[in-house]
């Protein structure tokens, strides 16, 4: 007898689900086979101001914010997203561990007609299961030390697979401004002790608190924090702050490097990352996340107006001030990727991705980038649009002129004759070397927008090129 062809139907789809999961099972198994070891967990460095490989060679960070790439994205596409983040130069994502609500309310959220991830994974998997067992529809239902294996073991291959790249995870449990509210102390305690019993030893993990809640419980952090520490992490932890903050005022002996969050003005960004870098003791910070790259079909501004286009110096200018003012390091966003990644074969290779993951780390590479510190005027006398720091350790100064601009260079703390190169951050595009005599001299921008000046002492061997400089 023929059977009915909805019977057929059903169950070529039982057929289809289980070869794709065991295609997925298959791959989890090839990554895990061919995950190279991570030189970690990472450490604070000496000098405090950036982080290091385990055997003290610095780690140089710039980080993209696909927030919800573990639940959003199959293991599949998730691997593809890394690998190519990967060839622009990323060293880092910045994840949160669990899909953006534990009920249905992300699902209804309308940005630009660009949804949040409720509840579950690609896979229909949730991060935990409710006290009974099941898998929970509410809020309310989640059980912190009742985790879905099933969950984990996708977020475990998506670690193992940027370990294998060499990249980091900066991690965070909980969006806390969802969820602070929701969930008690003991709740925070429970999450931070039952990942951090499961990624106690992943080696590319640095752990995040919160993050970006309007009202931060301080109180409950502490309780995630020591749910962490009890579980044994050996991984170093910062905070998530909100817009306009840094993570330095509102916690302090439980963090290891501080993460700011700003938009606005440069100027008003660097209020945190200078405050943050004359602290005593001395501990590193960075810019974490800052303007997102907002693609041109879609105009400036954009969702919560926290976009701007990625090919312009308005864009750039908080990456590079930042990093010459003592950050370590930076968070790069761009839309959608932030929210959702539903489109994110279309946002994935935005012009701002390149410029900041590739040609800004190409300049700063050319240098000995780790020993860079503040120039506070020391070498540069310059107005408010021009951002510099200096390498004593080899006699070289990073200028960035945020507009067409001037600066007047003192020669002599370069013993002698001095070079200087000029690179647009656009495009990465670099003029020869030009040979400056010593003394006070003026130092103006070819360039009728933003672009970035390596200066060097004579005596320094100059490379022929960016790759001959490194990386």
């Amino acid at each position: 007898m023929n059977k009915p062809r909805a019977f057929l139907r059903r169950g070529r789809l039982v057929r289809l689900r289980a070869y794709r999961q065991i295609a997925l099972w298959a791959l989890t198994l090839v990554l895990a086979a061919n995950a190279m070891a991570f030189d970690g967990p990472l450490v604070v460095s000496d000098n405090g101001r950036h982080l290091a490989f385990a055997d003290g060679t610095p780690f140089y960070y710039v980080a993209d914010t696909p927030w919800q790439l573990l639940a959003s994205l199959p293991l599949d596409e998730a691997t593809e997203y890394i690998d190519i983040r990967r060839s622009q130069g990323f060293t880092a994502l910045q994840l949160v561990a669990t899909p953006w609500s534990f009920d249905d309310r992300a699902a209804h959220w309308d940005f630009n007609g660009e949804r949040g991830q409720a509840r579950v994974n690609a896979d229909g998997e949730a991060p935990f299961f409710g006290a009974d067992g099941s898998a929970p529809t509410a809020t309310t239902e989640v059980d912190f030390s009742r985790p879905n294996d099933r969950y984990w073991r996708h977020v475990d291959a998506v670690l193992d697979h940027l370990a294998a790249q060499d990249m980091a995870a900066y991690f965070i449990p909980l969006w806390a401004s969802n969820f602070a509210s929701s969930f008690s102390e003991d709740d925070h305690y429970a999450i931070g002790r039952t990942l951090g019993a499961r990624y106690r030893r992943q080696p590319n993990l640095l752990w995040a608190l919160g993050g970006d809640e309007a009202r931060v419980s301080v109180a409950k952090y502490r309780r995630l924090h020591s749910g962490l520490k009890d579980a044994g992490i050996t991984q170093l932890v910062t905070m998530h702050p909100r817009a306009g903050r840094s993570s330095s005022e509102h916690m302090d002996g439980e963090l290891d490097f501080d993460s700011v969050q700003d938009r606005g003005s440069v100027a008003n960004m660097l209020q945190r990352i200078v405050g943050d870098h004359a602290r005593k003791p001395t501990r590193p910070t960075f810019l974490c996340e800052t303007w997102y790259e907002h693609p041109a079909h879609l105009g400036e501004g954009g969702v919560f107006g926290i976009h701007k286009a990625g090919a312009t110096p308005a864009f750039r200018a908080h990456y590079w001030a930042a990093r010459l003012h003592g950050g370590f390091g930076e968070g790069y966003g761009g839309w959608t990727n932030w929210l959702n990644l539903e489109h994110w074969r279309r946002d994935i290779r935005l012009p701002g991705a390149v410029a900041i993951a590739g040609h800004m780390q190409n300049i700063l590479k050319s240098v000995d980038w780790q020993n860079l510190q503040p120039d506070a005027g020391a070498v540069v006398d310059a107005t408010a649009e021009v951002h510099a720091a200096r390498s004593e350790a080899s006699r070289s100064v990073v200028l960035y002129v945020a507009s067409p601009a001037c600066a007047t260079v003192d020669g002599a703390w370069f013993g002698g004759a001095f070079t200087v190169a000029w690179h647009d951050p656009a495009d990465g595009r670099t003029t020869p070397p030009e040979e400056v005599v010593s003394g006070k001299r003026l130092v103006c921008s070819p360039l009728p927008r933003d672009a970035v000046a390596v200066l060097r002492a004579r005596s320094w061997s100059e490379p022929d090129s960016l790759d001959e400089a490194g990386n």
